[in-house]
């Protein structure tokens, strides 16, 4: 046992109390003798345990109980040491006391508890939980041993480990834990090798011209001799295919490729081997930039869509390349190589929705131009409604004059069998949400889910509460069958009562039903009711053909989807197409709203025009061209770094009319195209990275050392946005950090920005290489040495003295003492108060002793008095016995005075007798010292 000061300086507390009560013996005359010693006393204990109190004094009992936390790095070098790590875990706990508590942590990228302490643990036959292994993360493991700890646990962490850590610092945290009186121990482990073949290194220069030759170099380290197949692509198109010896040690590998086409590209090195072990290591990455003409990507939605806008852009200096929707890229990077991007006459339906994200990504962040142009699968007929791509464009999708639109009644007929479940369902459901917000409260809606029986979900009637539907809506759960006749047999029947101008019914099945059932003979006869049909068929499971025929008889359109990320588009086109009146097809003369510096093309005039697309144009977008009824025809805005432009007529001259043949047809469409391109002049930027785990810090230094505010948007190849800021460390120099959760390239744009406008722009390419974890490095033994040396430990050869006391630092059990020296103080105040208020009579106290005195005297006195006579007594009755055993001749009768008594009381009545408190009877007898007496003395006349 020992005791701890918390507060010592309140010990001197003594110095001023020791003066006070000299003081107050000196001075204090009026008391005197032993009442002044006892008040001394008492007020000397009273300062004595406040000022312990205050001081903070604690008792300290040593704490026997040990704990031992065993943290396990279960990362990927360790490999099958995994097993061996756990059995030699398991044996230290069985060796321990059982007060002795145990926990046990298994880490990777992350540090997980897999049991928790206790003095009830009995090992794992296994670890439970599935790692990320791409990672040593040490210092989270003993961050987060230190934590299981409690205040009064002496406690032990032992760190099984190969000492090859990548992420954190494991030194440091081992420090920490020393510092609060823990023991950091290191049991090394040996890195497992096996057989591998990996690339190391793979460089291709970043900026190439049109038409060089690249030259890539790979570098290749092998464990073995064997063969490989090497390949390279490019944007996800391969370039390279060879089969090539790979030797044991280090292979160096050259490779050139003709570059034909400009842009942002990202080039990736594979490697495949026989008896290749790890597969983690055998990719690596790369970017390049190509310098070239600008170049425009033309989508088309129909054949020759955009062949007139061809014409225009080839008579200038622009690459133009025209796909159909099906060869979108899906990539980013394929994206950024473009100047600028055009969707003629183009369905949403055809452009998944991972697609639209990238396309908005590439115009916002890395400053992409994009232009929409109109038909009869476009902007709101399109079923664009709330896509990525409405978000990015100067126009919205829907309309601000619904109140114009003829009396509309849409019926959803939606399987929720079993086989929906997952997206399938979750899509669905929202893309009938989105049909409800293109409707107006008025319109008669429908929504019947289906199995094998059907559920009215909605009852086909007026919307009166838009949220209200679309809550029901995103309750449907799918489960059961498929029946799909009685279901739509229902909701015809509930339709061709109404009288609307336009009824529709739209049919959403990813399974097959029964053919037998007559859908021509149903489908023919709500045709004749004025009700039309379109079908959507999701999967190739789907009765394909049924669908089609039934789309066809029905008047309507067929959709095979391949991507549920489509379906949602699919319904916002069918709900914008059964309106009709998203068509504006009155001839009319477009008028010129503001030039915008193209209004020099209209000073004579502009061409008429047979159609367009109604739209409603966004608060800040510019205005080019509007129609009669003050519809945009011709818009622009700028979106983020990117600018976007909405032209509602088509290209074709069927809804354009007379543009496509008017004289500035060419010259108008290329001020617009390349006022879409980015028009930021490029500052140089030097980037370099340090690589820490899956940690990349960024440094970036600007070639003008001015001051600026920059603006930095980082992006993966999937097109995920990446956390990232860039800060200021000093003139032109940024540091920025991210996280990188996979290897491969990431793009950077960076932007200049003053007075809050961008004034200049610089993209390039981050790339980032598998995890360290996989280069198979020998155990660090440095490294190990560290750790334990900071944590107060040592490295250990085995696990037998886990539980040890040795080496530990004593911990204590604390008992404060406070309350306890408050409460006796308290007491002892209260006794002086009383010994100085009270004052106790000495004559009181003497009469007091002296009654007690008397008291005593006479109980002696009695005591004594009776012990006499039973002396007597009993001497008395010996010489009685010894009389009575002599001859009888000889004996000398005497009167028996006890016989006379009883007589006489014989002849008395008997009165009940009830004894005092001081030995006499209430009615006056005798005592039983009288009777004692009287007995005696008769016994002593009759010996007379």
């Amino acid at each position: 046992m020992a005791f701890q000061v918390d507060n010592p300086l309140w010990l001197l507390g003594f110095i001023p109390a020791a003066v006070v009560l000299y003081l107050y013996w000196k001075s204090n005359s009026t008391l005197a003798g032993g009442r002044k010693i006892v008040l001394t006393v008492l007020r000397t204990l009273v300062f004595t345990l406040v000022i312990l109190a205050l001081a903070g004094i604690q008792i300290l009992w040593p704490i026997q109980q040990l704990a031992t936390v065993f943290v396990v790095d279960r990362s990927y070098s360790l490999g099958d040491n995994e097993k061996n790590a756990l059995e030699q875990v398991n044996d230290a706990v069985d060796q321990k006391a059982l007060e002795d508590q145990a926990g046990i942590i298994s880490l990777a990228r992350e540090a997980v508890v897999e049991t928790p302490l206790s003095n009830h643990v009995d090992g794992i036959n296994s670890f439970q939980t599935e790692m990320n292994q791409s990672y040593s993360n040490l210092a989270s493991g003993l961050q987060l041993a230190g934590s299981m700890f409690s205040s009064g646990d002496k406690g032990r962490v032992v760190l099984l480990t190969d000492g090859n850590e990548n992420i954190g610092d494991a030194v440091r945290q081992a420090s920490y834990l020393k510092r609060r009186d823990y023991v950091v121990d290191v049991l090394p482990f040996s890195t497992v090798y096996k057989e591998d073949v990996a690339i190391t290194s793979f460089d291709v220069p970043e900026n190439i011209y049109l038409g060089e030759q690249a030259p890539m170099s790979v570098t290749i380290d092998s464990s073995m001799d064997t063969t490989s197949q090497i390949r390279i692509s490019k944007d996800g198109e391969t370039i390279i295919d060879q089969t090539v010896e790979i030797n044991e040690g280090s292979n160096q590998m050259s490779f050139q490729h003709l570059i034909s086409d400009d842009g942002f590209h990202t080039f990736h090195a594979e490697i495949v081997s026989e008896g290749d072990q790890v597969v983690e290591n055998n990719q690596l990455s790369a970017f390049a930039e190509t310098k070239g003409l600008p170049h425009v990507l033309i989508v088309e939605g129909k054949s020759d869509a955009a062949a007139n806008m061809e014409k225009a852009l080839n008579a200038s200096a622009v690459q133009v390349e025209t796909i159909p929707p099906e060869l979108l890229p899906v990539q980013l990077s394929n994206f950024l190589k473009y100047d600028s991007i055009i969707f003629s006459n183009v369905s949403a339906h055809m452009v998944t929705a991972e697609q639209m994200e990238l396309i908005e990504r590439a115009v916002q962040d890395f400053g992409v131009g994009f232009v929409m142009t109109g038909g009869d699968q476009s902007f709101g007929v399109g079923g664009y409604f709330k896509t990525p791509i409405e978000k990015l464009m100067p126009v919205d999708m829907d309309l601000q004059g619904k109140n114009e639109l003829p009396s509309l009644g849409l019926s959803i007929v939606l399987d929720k069998s079993g086989s929906m479940s997952g997206t399938k369902i979750a899509l669905a459901r929202e893309a009938a949400a989105r049909s409800v917000a293109l409707l107006r409260e008025k319109d008669t809606l429908g929504v019947t889910a289906f199995d094998s029986v059907p559920w009215e979900v909605v009852e086909l009637g007026p919307i009166n509460d838009k949220e209200e539907v679309e809550n029901k809506i995103r309750s449907i759960t799918a489960s059961g069958g498929t029946d799909i006749f009685t279901p739509l047999s229902q909701s015809y029947e509930e339709m061709k009562p109404l009288e609307l101008k336009r009824k529709h019914v739209i049919l959403l099945t990813d399974g097959q039903s029964a053919t037998s059932m007559n859908y021509r003979e149903m489908i023919e006869e709500a045709r004749e009711s004025g009700i039309t049909l379109s079908t959507v068929a999701i999967g190739m499971e789907a009765d394909g053909l049924l669908l089609e025929e039934m789309a066809e008889l029905g008047g309507g359109r067929f959709y095979q989807v391949q991507n549920n990320s489509t379906i949602p588009t699919i319904l916002s086109r069918e709900t914008a197409m059964v309106t009709r009146t998203y068509i504006e097809d009155n001839p009319f003369y477009p008028a010129v709203s503001n030039g915008y510096g193209w209004g020099a093309y209209f000073e004579n005039g502009v061409p008429q025009m047979n159609a367009y697309i109604a739209t409603t144009p966004k608060g800040r977008a510019q205005q080019i061209l509007t129609s009669e009824k003050g519809d945009p025809v011709l818009a622009r805005w700028q979106y983020g770094l990117g600018k976007t432009v909405a032209w509602t007529s088509d290209l074709s001259g069927e809804w354009a009319g007379d543009w496509p043949a008017w004289e500035n047809w060419s010259p108008i469409w290329n001020d617009i195209i390349t006022w879409t391109f980015p028009q930021y002049q490029k500052q140089s930027y030097q980037i370099s990275k340090k690589i820490e785990g899956n940690q990349v810090t960024l440094n970036v230094t600007s070639a003008d050392s001015n001051p600026a505010s920059l603006q930095a948007n980082l992006v993966s190849e999937t097109g995920e946005e990446v956390a990232f800021n860039l800060e200021p460390k000093a003139p032109g120099e940024y540091e920025g950090t991210f996280e990188a959760d996979e290897s491969g390239v990431y793009f950077l744009q960076i932007t200049e920005q003053q007075n809050g406008e961008a004034v200049s722009s610089f993209k390039t390419g981050v790339v980032v290489p598998y995890s360290e974890e996989y280069t198979f490095k020998p155990a660090n033994e440095h490294v190990m040495e560290e750790i334990a040396s900071a944590g107060g430990g040592q490295v250990l050869e085995n696990l037998d003295n886990s539980f040890s006391p040795d080496g530990l630092p004593p911990r204590y059990d604390r008992q404060d003492l406070f309350y306890l020296f408050l409460s006796l103080a308290l007491v002892l105040f209260m006794l002086d108060v009383a010994v100085r208020r009270f004052r106790i009579s000495s004559a009181f106290v003497n009469t007091i002793s002296s009654n007690i005195e008397n008291r005593r005297t006479k109980v002696s006195e009695g005591t004594d008095k009776r012990a006499s006579q039973l002396s007597q007594l009993k001497k008395a009755s010996t010489k009685n016995t010894a009389k009575q055993s002599m001859p009888a001749s000889t004996e000398k009768k005497q009167p028996d005075p006890l016989k006379n008594v009883t007589a006489k009381r014989k002849t008395e009545s008997p009165r009940p007798v009830a004894k005092s408190g001081n030995g006499k009877n209430n009615n006056g007898g005798e005592s039983r010292e009288e009777k004692m007496a009287r007995l005696l003395n008769a016994k002593k006349r009759g010996k007379k």
